[in-house]
C-alpha cells in the first residue's frame, strides 16, 4: 500500500483537532521529477495524485495548522505569481538583500494563509521560508529565506513528524539542516 501523508494527517488530525476546512481534489498524472529534482515514491505520490488538498485546524479555539499545497499542474503558475509581487513591490537594481535573486529562483510549494510559503530553490533543492513580509521593512527581511529542509523528500518527513504544523517562529525550529526534530521547540508540536 502506498504511504500517504495527506491521508495520514487528515486521519490524526481528524482524532485530536477540529478541522474547520478541508478541500481535497485528486487526478491522476506522471510526474518523474518536480522542477528537475528527484523525489522519492512517497513524495511522487502526492504529486502524481493530489490535484488541491487544503486543510485548516484548530484546537479549543486555537490555529495549530494548515497545508495549502501547490500540485504540480501549479507550480509555474505560482512560481509566476511570486516573482509578479516582487517586481511590482522591489526594486531589483538595489538588489542589495539578494531577495530578487532568491525569488526568481524559488517555486512555492505550500502556502499559509497570511501569505508565507515553503519554497524549493531550483539553485540548490533546498526548501526556503518565503516570509511575505520581505518587502514591507527592508532593512529587516526577518526569517525570509531560512532553510526549512535540505530537499521536498525531507520537507514531507520532517514536517510529517510535527503534524505539518505551522510554527510560527520557523526560526527556533530550524537548524542548518531545517527542521530540528531533536529540538526542544519541536516537543511542543509532536
Amino acid at each position: 500500500m502506498q504511504y500517504n501523508y495527506f491521508e495520514i494527517l487528515k486521519s490524526y488530525l481528524e482524532e485530536r483537532y477540529e478541522i474547520s476546512c478541508c478541500k481535497q481534489e485528486l487526478y491522476n498524472t506522471n510526474v518523474d521529477s518536480i522542477l528537475g529534482i528527484g523525489v522519492n515514491d512517497n513524495v511522487k505520490y502526492i504529486y502524481e495524485n493530489y490535484k488541491m488538498f487544503d486543510l485548516v485546524w484548530f484546537k479549543d479555539g486555537k490555529y495549530y495548522g494548515e497545508v495549502n499545497f501547490v500540485p504540480y499542474v501549479n507550480l509555474e503558475k505560482e512560481h509566476a505569481d511570486l516573482v509578479a509581487i516582487m517586481e511590482d513591490m522591489y526594486d531589483k537594481e538595489i538588489d542589495d538583500l539578494k531577495i530578487y535573486q532568491s525569488i526568481i529562483n524559488w517555486y512555492p510549494l505550500f502556502y499559509f494563509a497570511n501569505g508565507d510559503a515553503f519554497c524549493v530553490d531550483k539553485r540548490d533543492g533546498y526548501i526556503r521560508f518565503y516570509d511575505h513580509e520581505v518587502f514591507d521593512y527592508m532593512e529587516d527581511v526577518g526569517i525570509f529565506g531560512i532553510k526549512i529542509a535540505n530537499s521536498i523528500n525531507d520537507l514531507f518527513e520532517k514536517w510529517e513528524i510535527i503534524h505539518f504544523a505551522d510554527v510560527y517562529y520557523w526560526d527556533k525550529i530550524c537548524n542548518d539542516d531545517g527542521i530540528d526534530v531533536d529540538s526542544e521547540f519541536v516537543k511542543e508540536y509532536i
